[in-house]
């Protein structure tokens, strides 16, 4: 189940890149669906993972003349997403869809349009407008004027899309190197749980593996995935936690590689705050104010809750102490640039105490 994992505390001595992300080379050779499935587990219904996301995908799309994204092939290795579509059709996922659905494919503008030409109203949401449309003028008529049919889910392919939730969700969700043929054969390993504790799972041994490898800007980006996971459950306390984390290594000073001999090339960029690329993210910035507030607490709760999870981390170099992490939140959430430049002032007194042969 998702929640709190406690890390050891240890000397880190690699250098952050906040900014790391995993991404597949351009060159690497693209992998077709069909030498995939292989060494994928179709669900129960018979369908491996490509072909429950073109299930998802079904009603977007129109039974002729459609365009894909890139994504289909340059992710997943499909190249005729026709092809699926018809065999979902054929094995009963999928239908051909009614004058409705071929309405509601069109956008606001065009169904106005008809409403206007028939001398209707053209006020309302577009369902209202697909409504009105469909009561006021014969569907003789509206079969010529919208002709094209889309895909619709049976009742078969939405308990197929009800049970596979995993491969959209991982399709829509960027985390660590999952993918929907990975997620796919863990899901499949005992033991059998709910696809986001797998998830949960996978990124909690993901971030220790970073964290015993000494890669704490990988470590980072995972305890951000971990933070957002929880933020989507509602688990607020617990997100905020893992955004402590965030945010102590985001004000660190250290990146991926890091090596305390070019300590003088990294210091350049350290100070005033002006200049200094070690600030916080607005966007970690915004979620840490919103779990403030979803949790009522103030300032000093705010801080208080923080730090209990700050001072259980430890780095070989840190510009602030916890307490100064926490206060440059605080800060940056009031635009308050002129205590920033004081707090960050402060931090290079120390910094050229402590390190008195580097200019900064």
């Amino acid at each position: 189940m998702t929640g709190d994992v406690k890390q050891p505390k240890a000397n880190i001595s690699s250098f952050i890149k906040v900014t790391t992300e995993i991404i597949p080379s351009e060159a690497e050779e693209i992998v077709p669906a069909e030498k995939r499935m292989q060494n994928a587990i179709a669900s129960k219904h018979g369908l491996y993972p490509h072909e429950v996301l073109v299930l998802d995908y079904a009603s977007s799309h129109y039974t002729e003349g459609n365009s894909f994204q890139g994504f289909w092939w340059y992710r997943y290795g499909v190249r005729d997403v026709d092809k699926y579509l018809r065999s979902l059709l054929d094995r009963g996922f999928l239908k051909v869809g009614d004058l409705q659905s071929a309405i509601e494919k069109e956008n606001a503008t065009v169904i106005k349009d008809e409403l206007k030409k028939h001398g209707l109203k053209v006020s309302g949401r577009k369902a209202e407008l697909v409504k009105r449309l469909m009561a006021e003028v014969s569907h003789e008529e509206l079969n010529s004027r919208f002709s094209k049919r889309t895909y619709q889910l049976t009742e078969l392919g939405k308990q197929v899309l009800e049970e596979e939730g995993y491969v959209s969700y991982i399709h829509r969700h960027t985390l660590e190197d999952l993918d929907i043929w990975s997620l796919n054969r863990i899901i499949h390993e005992p033991p059998y749980m709910p696809y986001r504790d797998k998830i949960w799972g996978y990124l909690n041994k993901r971030s220790m593996e970073h964290f015993a490898a000494r890669d704490f800007g990988l470590y980072r980006n995972c305890r951000h995935h971990m933070s957002t996971f929880l933020m989507e459950e509602k688990k607020i306390e617990d997100a905020l936690g893992m955004l402590s984390e965030v945010v102590f290594y985001d004000l660190s000073g250290l990146g991926n590689g890091y090596d305390p001999q070019f300590l003088d090339i990294y210091a350049q960029n350290f100070f005033p705050y002006k200049n200094s690329i070690v600030t916080m993210a607005p966007g970690i910035t915004s979620v840490v104010i919103h779990c403030q507030k979803e949790l009522n607490l103030s300032d000093e709760e705010l801080k208080a809750t923080m730090l209990e999870r700050m001072n259980r981390l430890s780095a070989p170099l840190h510009l602030f102490t916890p307490e100064e992490c926490v206060d440059i939140v605080l800060m940056e959430s009031r635009e308050d640039t002129e205590a920033l430049t004081k707090i960050y002032a402060k931090a290079k007194r120390r910094f050229k105490q402590r390190f008195p042969g580097i200019k900064c």
